[in-house]
């Protein structure tokens, strides 16, 4: 009995002892359960009393360590947090984020003065209709935007893989503002330096022609044409370095002779050579391939590269210049024995304003023209030289296509035209006049914007060249009052002048003064056969990528229409020249039908074209060539019928 008591006393004895643990234990293990939820609902000075057993303190000493950690990289976190937001606020450019929903996030208050139009929480809208660029533009590089009077630089980020995006928005509407204020200057300038130029160089040219002249004063007359070309040569220099600088050198790639071009540039720099005794080889083969690139800036290259080689190779030695078909390219090596250059010097060669020692005159600035304008063609310059031997330099040039139809000679279209020549000064009209003259062009001059519309309006030219620079009325309102006039805006245009900017002169042909004879004759005669090569085309949708890429690379002016009544809606409304009309369309004997072309001293020019292997049954409706030679053929059908 009493062991029973006994037992029993200590079985109760235990479990207080028990309970009085629990408790013990339990208390702070509460505590740091509570402590962990408020710490978790963001009350981070939450700490916990390390009590209890040994175990239990070590616990909450931890709980506490982590919370004071955890604190101290929160506080960090707010402090580059606000340092984040100040340094944006700051910024001088304008930050839009827009959510992968199109959903403004976030802009910066810069952006509210520069884009008000993107608020946040409202929508980004893209394209010509909205704020914003298209995306994948914009995510490729710089896009230049005009908003509300201002010139935007827009460039975008992906934010990691949620699909966000930031978009950084630069307000240089100043920049642009004094890079037109330095192009006007350029212009004016280079109008004042080559106005009096052109006069100079045009009538010397003239009298250098003239029998009359006795040998001594033909002498005279030369020492004064290379004196003029040389100082020609400084103001082109320079002009295209700033042109170059402010991206203003526009690229007009066309099929060409590049062989012609050779000799061109080497005729012009005869009395060059001859001075210094210099032999010239020329190895050009007959059957080359055309170039596909842009016939002037061809020429400078070469005449560049010319220079440069009669300039560092010493009396009486000898240059080389050939071409050569590699394929799809053409290869212009210029080679000279002159004094070479050594590893140093190569390595600089096509620095700007880079002169070695050994030569004469020039301004360092021809090779890297010569660089720059071979690139915006698409094509590579290379150069090998060692110091004694001679230096080699080679041009690759994108080349025509295998089999393609050849084109007539531009020139020979200004044959029996009529050309109005509009310049302010007197003797630069006269002498443009005169260069037309000698490849059989009729010309009328005007001195003055509102003569050259008065007569363009009163009578019939077929093409006219126009100044650009002139007092009252300048080239550009002519331009502008031209192509805004039914009646006139398809008159073809050469714009001879010295602007160096681009404005209202997208799409026209143009030569810089002081102008040669074939130069002009050529641009002139390209731009009448451009302006007469009306094509209408009328075929279904899904061809039209596998054939206008062909047509676009011919620079065949064309229309796509892709219906009977279409086309002959535009029949009505213009004039076409040529049709080229899908033989697989559901009725082509009916869009033949309605196909009326009305275009100038033309008969009626009708193409079919098949996308299949065999040519679909069309006997009567009139020659049927397969899609892979439309292009070709159309362009062969032009040269039978504009030469």
């Amino acid at each position: 009995m009493v062991a029973g008591v006994a037992g029993g006393l200590a079985l109760l004895g235990a479990m207080v002892l028990i309970g009085a643990l629990l408790t013990a234990i339990r208390r702070p293990l509460d505590d740091l359960v509570g402590a962990t939820r408020r710490f978790a609902s963001g009350r981070l000075d939450e700490r916990v009393d390390p009590s209890g057993p040994e175990e239990i303190r070590d616990l909450g000493g931890a709980f506490n360590r982590m919370a004071e950690d955890l604190g101290l990289a929160q506080r960090r976190i707010e402090e580059e947090r606000e340092r984040l937001a100040v340094t944006v606020a700051s910024l001088g450019d304008a930050l839009v984020v827009v959510e992968a929903d199109g959903v403004v996030s976030a802009v910066n208050p810069r952006a509210e003065s520069v884009v008000p139009e993107l608020r946040a929480g409202g929508r980004a809208r893209y394209g010509e209709d909205g704020a914003l660029p298209p995306l994948e533009e914009a995510l490729a590089g710089e896009v230049m935007r005009e908003l509300r009077g201002r010139t935007l630089s827009i460039t975008a980020a992906r934010l990691g893989s949620g699909g966000g995006v930031v978009w950084t928005i630069r307000d240089v509407s100043e920049r642009a503002r004094l890079e037109r204020v330095k192009s006007d200057f350029v212009a004016t300038t280079s109008h004042e330096l080559r106005s009096p130029l052109t006069s100079i160089k045009g009538f010397v040219e003239l009298l250098a022609g003239s029998e009359s002249l006795g040998e001594r004063e033909r002498d005279f007359v030369q020492v004064i044409l290379r004196s003029t070309d040389r100082l020609v040569e400084l103001v082109d220099d320079l002009l295209d370095v700033a042109r170059l600088e402010s991206g203003q050198m526009e690229v007009h790639p066309r099929l060409f002779d590049l062989g012609g071009v050779v000799r061109e540039v080497a005729r012009l720099m005869e009395p060059q050579l001859a001075e210094r005794r210099q032999r010239l080889e020329l190895d050009l083969p007959t059957d080359l391939p055309r170039a596909l690139a842009d016939p002037g800036h061809a020429r400078q290259i070469v005449t560049n590269l010319l220079s440069n080689a009669n300039r560092y190779t010493g009396e009486g030695g000898t240059i080389v210049v050939s071409v050569m078909d590699e394929g799809s390219e053409l290869a212009l090596v210029v080679e000279d024995n002159g004094s070479g250059m050594s590893s140093d010097e190569l390595e600089r060669v096509f620095e700007r304003f880079v002169r070695r020692e050994d030569g004469e005159g020039g301004t360092g600035l021809g090779l890297s023209i010569v660089r720059a304008l071979v690139d915006l063609q698409r094509g590579t310059v290379g150069v090998h030289s060692e110091p004694g031997r001679g230096s080699r330099f080679t041009v690759r040039l994108p080349a025509e296509a295998p089999g393609a139809i050849r084109r007539p000679e531009p020139r020979a279209a200004i044959k029996g035209r009529r050309v109005l020549v509009v310049d302010d000064e007197p003797e630069s009209a006269e002498i443009i006049a005169g260069h037309l003259r000698a490849f059989g062009a009729r010309t009328v001059t005007a001195h003055s914007g509102e003569e050259a519309l008065e007569r363009l309006r009163t009578g019939q030219f077929d093409a006219l060249t126009l100044d650009v620079i002139m007092p009252e009325r300048n080239g550009f309102d002519v331009l502008r009052a031209l192509r805004a006039d039914p009646a006139l805006r398809r008159t073809p245009v050469v714009v001879v002048s010295v602007f160096s900017g681009n404005e209202a002169l997208f799409g026209e042909w143009r030569l810089a003064k002081p102008v040669e004879a074939e130069p002009l004759a050529d641009a002139l005669g390209a731009a009448v056969l451009a302006g007469r090569t009306r094509l209408l085309v009328v075929g279904r949708s899904d061809v039209r990528p596998e054939l206008e890429p062909g047509l676009l690379r011919l620079g065949l002016d064309h229309e796509w229409v892709t219906s009977g009544a279409a086309a002959a809606r535009a029949c009505a409304e213009r004039r076409f020249e040529v049709a080229l009309v899908d033989a697989g369309m559901r009725d082509p004997r009916g869009v033949l039908d309605r196909v009326d072309l009305r275009g100038r001293r033309l008969g009626r020019a009708v193409l079919l074209f098949s996308t299949g292997d065999e040519a679909p049954e069309t006997t009567g409706l009139g020659e049927t060539v397969s899609l892979p030679e439309a292009a070709g053929a159309v362009l062969e059908a032009l040269s039978e019928r504009v030469s």
